[in-house]
């Protein structure tokens, strides 16, 4: 239960684009108040480096009325989105690309069209990422371009899915995928955490001054199990 007080808790936070961006810019400007440790200044160039780095992937995803275009799309929105852009990819490029490579069918479709428009719900994010990999990966640039969409179409989906109950493998990888430099910006959060921990040692509270964490999401903890008293088990081995 203690190892995971030396994890990077950053690189595990579950907020959309725009809050981990206005949670990091509270800490970019905490940093800019004068009379603060010159440890704790230090650290100030490359937390503001990476926030300006992620902010630009953040404006470069939102759509031309400022909003984002993923932050309130549910899961089944985003899966629509993704089938509709596979269902035109494979009228205009797909189709009359396989007229003449009709080998390379398994390629885009290893189940077949319907096994990617009509995936089980747990089955899309492994069939959806395989399709937009293919995509990319392809040696035709419209096709390549249309594998660029699907990447992002992906990384809404991917996003959505968050919202409900995941492992933290599974929630560190869709974070990670959120914009462009996300894991530098969580990298030189967690060094801005340390230098803090280490200023205000003696009353370590101070240290979260720093960081907006009333403005994130509420992590949802599962409660712990209480062990059967003594009494319970007794019975439950007489039972046997």
């Amino acid at each position: 239960m203690y190892a995971e007080r030396y994890d990077n808790h950053f690189l595990k936070l579950q907020a959309s684009r725009e809050v981990l961006a206005e949670f990091a810019k509270f800490t970019v400007e905490a940093l800019e108040k004068p009379g603060l440790d010159p440890l704790l200044t230090a650290q100030h160039p490359a937390l503001r480096a990476a926030y300006t780095a992620f902010s630009k992937g953040v404006s470069g995803r939102t759509s031309s009325s400022g909003q984002s275009q993923t932050g309130t799309r549910t899961e089944e929105e985003a899966a629509t989105d993704f089938i509709k852009h596979v269902k035109v990819t494979d009228t205009r490029l797909i189709q009359p690309y396989l007229l003449e490579h009709a080998s390379e069918e398994a390629t885009f479709y290893p189940h077949k069209l319907g096994g990617l428009t009509q995936a089980a719900k747990a089955m899309r994010l492994t069939r959806y990422a395989a399709y937009a990999e293919a995509l990319t990966q392809h040696k035709q640039e419209s096709i390549q371009a249309a594998g660029a969409t699907a990447q992002r179409l992906l990384e809404a989906y991917t996003e959505a899915t968050t919202l409900g109950n995941q492992s933290d493998k599974a929630l560190l990888d869709t974070i990670a995928s959120l914009a462009p430099g996300f894991q530098a910006l969580a990298e030189a959060l967690w060094q801005v955490h340390c230098a803090a921990l280490y200023v205000h040692r003696a009353a370590p509270k101070q240290a979260r001054t720093y960081f907006a964490y009333d403005r994130l999401p509420n992590r949802n903890i599962k409660p712990k199990k209480k062990p059967a008293s003594p009494k319970a088990s007794a019975e439950a081995t007489a039972d046997l």
